[in-house]
């Protein structure tokens, strides 16, 4: 039976739900959910909770949604378990390296925006361009620390993404891969740059904080989902 948790969303705890069943495995890899209808009955709770539950575990790779069909498992309980084993070190170097990402890059976003030359407008946009097409983040970023031309700071950046890479035998899909977080991001990244094209420093630090702080936390929110197995 579904026990609603105090302080979590009730999406969440579908989402918990039906993890809890992938663990178990009441349902394995190529099985198909429940219904809607069977899943709102199951759960108690709406439709439009269901459809935000089913639309998490899709595009976190857990599920695939086929229209006409229903709902399919990807992930076994194994997988699961891949993932789960690097829950603290992936989860304590992403947090913090992007805590240091929230102090650091608003302020350099802002000494580009008053500094940076037609030269290195260009290169941002440039690199503006490729992020939609290859890396949907650190692209456009690593061009913002250039322009700041800190060898000692761009150094300091390189080895800080370096360490907030997801493990190669993870299989879920991390929220800078999900289709859409990676528009919210892009949609981010076209306002700082447009801050700094048009030298407005307080702007380019403004978005550039606004856009660090929703990173860290669609990731802190992940974690909580796909990490924490959650209080029963």
């Amino acid at each position: 039976m579904f026990q609603v948790v105090t302080g979590r969303k009730l999406y969440e705890q579908v989402v918990e739900q039906i993890k809890s069943m992938i663990d178990q495995g009441v349902y394995k890899k190529g099985d198909m959910l429940p219904s809607e209808k069977e899943l709102i009955e199951m759960t108690g709770v709406s439709r439009i909770t269901v459809r935000e539950a089913l639309r998490t575990l899709s595009e976190a790779g857990v599920i695939e949604t086929r229209r006409g069909k229903g709902s399919f498992v990807l992930i076994d309980a194994f997988g699961f378990q891949k993932s789960h084993q690097y829950d603290a070190s992936y989860r304590e170097a992403f947090l913090s390296v992007n805590q240091v990402r929230l102090w650091l890059e608003p302020e350099v976003a802002r000494h580009v925006a008053e500094t940076a030359t037609e030269e290195d407008i260009s290169k941002i946009g440039r690199a503006l361009r490729e992020s939609k097409a290859e890396d949907p983040l650190e692209t456009f970023h690593l061009s913002i620390m250039e322009a700041a031309k800190n060898p000692l700071l761009l150094s300091t950046f390189r080895e800080l993404i370096s360490k907030e890479s997801p493990p190669p035998l993870m299989e879920l899909v991390v929220p800078e891969r999900q289709k859409r977080t990676v528009a919210q991001l892009q949609h981010q990244h076209e306002r700082v740059f447009e801050a700094i094209r048009t030298k407005n420093g307080e702007f380019a630090y403004f978005y550039m904080k606004e856009h660090t702080a929703f990173l860290l936390d669609t990731y802190q929110q992940y974690f909580n989902t796909f990490f924490s197995k959650g209080e029963k």
